[in-house]
């Protein structure tokens, strides 16, 4: 079996393009994979942060892809099309996540109907994306509609595909949960006392959000549930991340909640090698999202055997258990989240969470998520041999 990948890779940042990579790692473990990426992926005005470039001195993870091409160019996602009936490829693997990619898809797959007839199978990160619009959800909904098969990484987001693109094509959705990223752990993972030192933390107990700052993220909730927990308990909040709104709107929530002693603030892209020092110097991982399909940050999470607290929203409520291995919460909840953090503490509860993480590792693993595109595979070949017979058979009543 010949698959073709088309998604980003180093040296482009952000969860998607780490993903790509490990999925095409895991995946040229079993198959003859052509690993197609971006020479650019974004124009610099549109992109809300600094760069879509990564800093990072350590990739941890790379996988060199066979060919890049410019992805602003609409004429060169044709020439991709010819380039993957030339592997012979069965299967074309494509990553769903945002809008703006739905122009360059519908003309990358009208392309590549006219020469070929491979399977095209969109990963869904987020059917429906966050900041969505009535044009936004229409046009992708059009795009969508012209995928093959599918895998999402919930049975909420499959609920949302299925609105869009019709229940007639439900046997075409896949779920597989988002894989772990394990990748940014070192091998000898620092220990809590080593982490602090090297972040300047005089504490005993260490809360972290992480990620890209957005306002559907919840930040301000989990800041405004921090006088409720520091009535009880004295604890440290690391906010580590670059902010895509006006960062001004934190700044001033940490100075009228007199919170500047107790939050350490890094507003900028955290680079590979420094993410270990913030997850493992973390008790807990909070993750107060107002709404959301799926998250990385809890796999990254759980990669580092750190329970979580996120908002009771989307897909979440699917990967996180509620006192196994994190805490679900009422979003827009500060008080919530409060009572989450304190009862992680009253009741120790730290040691039986991570074994709990521990054991249902083999739930997100890379391998199960090629395990189910390989159902994938095996399903359109079949239905593929069904059309044959239909084809062939002698319609005239014979």
């Amino acid at each position: 079996m010949k698959l073709s990948v088309v998604g980003p890779t180093h040296p482009f940042r952000g969860g998607i393009s780490h993903y790509t990579s490990l999925l095409v790692r895991t995946l040229r473990s079993r198959y003859d994979v052509q690993f197609i990426s971006y020479s650019r992926q974004y124009p610099a005005w549109l992109y809300p942060g600094n760069n879509d470039r990564d800093p990072s001195s350590s990739l941890l993870v790379h996988e060199s892809p066979d060919r890049e091409f410019d992805a602003l160019n609409p004429w060169a996602w044709g020439g991709i099309a010819h380039r993957i009936v030339e592997h012979e490829s069965q299967l074309v693997i494509l990553p769903w996540s945002v809008f703006y990619w739905t122009p360059y898809y519908f003309l990358f797959l009208k392309a590549l109907r006219k020469v070929t007839e491979a399977t095209a199978l969109f990963i869904c990160h987020n059917v429906v994306e966050h900041e969505s619009s009535w044009l936004k959800s229409s046009v992708s909904k059009r795009v969508l509609k012209m995928g093959d098969v599918f895998i999402t990484h919930s049975q909420w987001d499959k609920a949302n595909l299925q609105r869009w693109i019709g229940d007639s094509r439900s046997d075409q959705i896949w779920v597989n949960p988002h894989p772990v990223y394990q990748h940014l752990c070192q091998q000898a993972l620092l220990t809590k006392a080593e982490a602090r030192e090297r972040l300047g933390l005089r504490t005993e107990r260490v809360l972290l959000f992480f990620g890209f700052i957005r306002e559907y993220k919840g930040l301000r909730y989990l800041l405004e549930s921090l006088p409720y927990i520091l009535k009880h308990y004295p604890v440290h909040l690391i906010i580590a991340g670059e902010v895509w709104e006006q960062k001004k709107i934190y700044n001033n929530l940490i100075r009228d909640l007199n919170l500047q002693n107790n939050v350490t603030f890094a507003h900028h892209y955290i680079p590979n090698e420094e993410v270990e020092s913030y997850f493992a110097a973390a008790d807990l991982v909070v993750i107060p999202y107002t709404s959301a399909t799926q998250s990385g940050v809890v796999q990254l999470a759980f990669g580092f055997g750190k329970p979580v607290v996120v908002g009771k929203v989307g897909g979440l409520m699917e990967v996180v258990e509620d006192q196994r291995n994190g805490y679900l919460v009422r979003p827009r909840d500060p008080r919530a989240i409060a009572d989450a953090v304190l009862d992680f503490y009253d009741q120790n509860r730290e040691n039986e969470m991570i074994q709990n993480i521990t054991s249902g590792l083999s739930r997100f693993s890379w391998q199960r998520m090629v395990e189910t595109i390989q159902k994938v595979m095996v399903q359109c070949r079949k239905d593929d041999s069904r059309e044959d017979v239909i084809s062939s058979m002698d319609w005239s009543g014979r």
